[in-house]
């Protein structure tokens, strides 16, 4: 395990925080963050068109 460099405790994965240091608010702004880019970069729209190609495909086999 790896040592926090801000308060020492032991964390998980290098890159992440750990969870003493780490607060919601920066959690919640990462969200934020990500959720707006996803929009901004059309990235939900091919989501829910790579979903619906699996769908038909699905019930093409099945029909």
């Amino acid at each position: 395990m790896a040592m926090c460099k801000k308060c020492g405790a032991e964390k998980r994965r290098w890159p992440r925080s750990c969870s003493r240091c780490r607060s919601r608010s920066d959690r919640a702004e990462t969200v934020a963050d990500a959720a707006e880019l996803a929009v901004e970069t059309g990235l939900l729209g091919w989501i829910g068109r790579g979903a619906m190609a699996v769908v038909r495909l699905i019930l093409r086999a099945v029909g």
